[in-house]
């Protein structure tokens, strides 16, 4: 796979510069890993029941039971939950504008001294506790957490103290969304069956004995589909655009693959994200007409999430208010990163929304008026650059390593390097500007720790160190987290857990982002949290279905491309299958997402996957003491939560048999969210697939939402020891429900494991799991 960034390759005896040149190079700033102070708030009053507000802010509140951060899934039967705290403004906040950030899977409404302060939203979950805030200043926070579906948990409240005028500036920010436009008419129910004929596709196939169902109807059965119909005709507005002889987009999102037919003709087939038809016949935007679409499910549940229509205009619309919303992220996030950023911008930039949303323009006029501003201002900042996120390591090399970083905005970089602190190296990229920065030392010293930085402009970054590779004979540590979306606080905790083991690698097994296509996760939910160990342990990712998320159709992800380099040291390997030599094991990684055979979504005998895995094994076997394998779906796994899972049966047929018969000794997988394991019961036996001789782990509890059910029972699996019902989703009380990582310690021949679980409120849980192998 060609590589977006070309690294900027490091020979050290040809590219050095002098000490004298980098004392006239020295930036301004250093961006440390918390530029701004932060309390983490983690200890609340609770109690769950909807209350009046005078009894929330009442001194009863004192005698509530107090939990901690509630990481864990609240059950109860009641809908609302409230946490009170009272805070105290600490010395190093006086003078600051203090900022709660709050982050919970649930609608929370935030109440400041007894009156109404905040709707907080996953994009906004900024609130404002105090301007210009003085030292000892009291405040008591009321947060009602209100519970739609059977669970919730409120998962962050961070306390920051930001510059002096970030408060008016987040409080503008919120006023924003009364620009965002809406989304299209959205079809209700449509006539439904499963299992239905093909001929269902036909404009005249009579549907009389079908029922109505509504859209989002859910049903089960893998590789099985269903069809839904119905007679279309569009209102003549739509959100006040119109409708007839404009252009009109059709827009359906299935679970998992897609078929569209208007009027007997198909329009469309799609895979995995949805599935756009314009239209511009006016004997379609005038009149009735019949549509048809076909659910083909391939794991889990069948579901036509949605089927909506949107003019072009409102679609226009609604894409400029995205870039909008992006530009006003990057502001944003420069007063987050920068530790002393510009002020007079900050006031610059809250007149300028505060002025537009007041102007007497309409509501398109208002979107692209202050897109353009804000560009305008973003421009300006850019003079000093901040890092979005900053260095972290790739693909260490016995004499080199690479190291990646990104601004905030277009930049130059370079990277300051040396056996001690005062560095005394330096290489800079050639080009032009970018955003995401990339450069491969190469020349250094196997088994040797360096020190080094990165700049940007005036900006760098904290020094750090890393190790080039040791040799085969030389104890080492990794470590394997999973399943690591969606909730960064979360995972962040879990990182700075797994940061005290002092590792030599982290590997990732899959799902680091809730979908690919959103570029704000790949930093909010993954890179930067890492920032914790990421900028001394070179890391490395098994891509998840997430990952893939928006790019099911070309079955590659850009984002991950750009923002990862791994390893390509085999015949064959790309940045999604790969292998690498660290120590005395071998490490191999595969893409279980990968359609490149004959049989669709499977790595099938014969594909370009398979091949390089089967030899990639093979070599493995012969030339380490240890091997491990990770990818992302799990081929035995005995939990999962709202239906049922027992693993990939394409991998157990074509990908186990490999593993089980080349002297692999730990799988890895994630997927589900827990964790599970099963030491190996041997032989086994490529027939009937009993047994097992490596092990297999499931390490799916880096950060996202915990699975808590088990539904099937594998001999090869030992852990949960729960029994497995299949009659019901409901939370069993299984103890491997929890955030962990695991950490393996390579001595020689011997091997050391510990699963290590995170409280809480992000502290220490203990030991989840340990065992110990010896190879002979």
């Amino acid at each position: 796979m060609t590589r977006k960034l070309i690294p900027i390759i490091l020979f050290v005896l040809l590219l050095v510069q002098n000490s004298f040149s980098q004392k006239n190079n020295n930036p301004k700033f250093e961006q440390t890993l918390e530029p701004h102070p932060v309390i983490e708030l983690n200890n609340w009053h609770v109690h769950a029941e909807a209350l009046p507000i005078n009894k929330v802010f009442s001194k009863k509140t004192d005698k509530w039971p107090v939990e901690m951060m509630n990481y864990e899934y609240w059950w109860g039967k009641e809908k609302v939950k409230w946490f009170v705290q009272e805070i105290i403004i600490p010395d190093e906040f006086d003078g600051k504008d203090v900022i709660l950030e709050l982050a919970a899977d649930a609608q929370i409404v935030v109440y400041l001294d007894g009156e109404l302060s905040a709707l907080p939203d996953r994009v906004n979950n900024q609130v404002l506790i105090s301007k210009n805030a003085k030292k000892g200043e009291r405040h008591k926070i009321g947060i009602k957490m209100i519970k739609s579906g059977k669970r919730a948990h409120f998962y962050q409240s961070d306390l920051y103290a930001y510059p002096k005028g970030y408060g008016d500036f987040i409080n503008t920010l919120f006023k924003v969304s009364s620009l965002k436009p809406r989304d299209g008419w959205f079809v209700k129910e449509l006539k439904f069956k499963k299992l239905a004929s093909d001929k269902a596709s036909a404009k005249e196939f009579d549907d009389s004995e079908w029922k109505t169902a509504p859209i989002n109807k859910n049903w089960k059965g893998e590789f099985l589909h269903a069809w839904s119909r119905g007679i279309i005709e569009l209102p003549n507005e739509i959100n006040g655009f119109p409708v007839k002889n404009q252009k009109i987009r059709l827009e359906a999102s299935t679970n998992d693959r897609g078929e569209i037919w208007i009027n007997g003709d198909l329009k469309l087939k799609f895979d995995h994200n949805p599935g756009v038809v314009l239209i511009d016949d006016e004997n379609l935007t005038g009149k009735a007409f019949q549509i048809s679409v076909k659910v083909i499910n391939q794991q889990g549940s069948g579901e036509l999430r949605y089927l909506k229509f949107i003019t072009e205009r409102e679609y226009q619309a609604k894409q400029n208010y995205a870039i909008l919303l992006n530009t006003l992220r990057k502001t944003r996030y420069y007063y987050k990163r920068h530790p002393k950023p510009d002020l007079k911008e900050l006031k610059n930039i809250t007149n300028i929304i505060q002025s537009v949303l007041t102007n007497s323009e309409n509501q398109l006029q208002k979107i692209n008026t202050l897109k353009d501003k804000i560009y305008g201002v973003n421009e300006r900042l850019r003079k000093n650059p901040v890092f979005m996120v900053p260095p972290y390591l790739q693909a260490v090399k016995d004499d080199g390593i690479t190291i990646m970083w990104e601004t905030i905005f277009l930049a130059d970089g370079r990277i300051e390097f040396g056996t001690d602190k005062n560095l005394g190296s330096t290489i800079t990229t050639s080009g032009a500007e970018s955003t995401m920065h990339e450069i491969t030392l190469t020349g250094l010293e196997k088994d040797k720790d360096y020190y080094y930085r990165v700049v940007s402009g005036n900006m760098a970054s904290s020094i750090q160190k890393f190790h080039t590779k040791i040799p085969e004979d030389k104890p080492f540590k990794f470590i394997v987290v999973g399943d690591s979306r969606s909730y960064p606080k979360v995972f962040k905790n879990v990182v700075k857990l797994a940061a005290r083991e002092n590792a030599d690698l982290m590997l990732n097994v899959g799902d680091v982002v809730s979908s690919g296509h959103n570029l704000d996760e790949w930093v909010d939910e993954y890179f930067y949290p890492m920032r914790y160990i990421g900028g001394s342990v070179p890391s490395y990712i098994s891509i998840g279905n997430h990952e893939y998320g928006g790019y099911w159709d070309i079955r590659r992800v850009p984002p991950y491309e750009e923002r990862v380099n791994h390893p390509l040291e085999s015949t064959g390997s790309n940045e999604y299958w790969f292998d690498f030599k660290y120590g005395n094991s071998n490490f191999i990684f595969i893409d279980a997402n990968k359609e490149d055979g004959p049989k669709g979504d499977r790595i099938s005998p014969g594909s370009e996957q398979y091949e390089w895995f089967k030899n990639s094994v093979k070599r493995a076997d012969k030339n380490g003491q240890w091997t491990f394998v990770l990818f992302h779906h799990p081929p035995y796994s005995e939990c999962w939560s709202g239906g049922y899972y027992n693993g990939e049966a394409h991998l157990r047929d074509e990908i186990v048999p490999l593993i089980e018969m080349n002297g692999v000794d730990i799988t890895f997988n994630g997927h589900t969210h827990d964790y599970e394991r099963g030491l190996p019961h041997p032989p086994y036996d490529p027939k009937t697939g009993k047994g097992n001789n490596s092990a297999w782990i499931i390490a799916g509890g880096g950060g996202s939402d915990l699975d808590y059910h088990k539904y099937y029972e594998w001999e090869q699996m030992d852990l949960p020891k729960v029994k497995a019902t299949t009659d019901n989703d409901d939370p069993d009380e299984g103890q491997y429900y929890e955030y962990h990582y695991i950490v393996i310690e390579i001595n020689g021949k011997h091997l050391k494991y510990k699963a290590v679980k995170m409280n809480s409120d992000g502290s220490d849980g203990g030991i989840l799991d340990e065992f110990e192998m010896t190879r002979e």
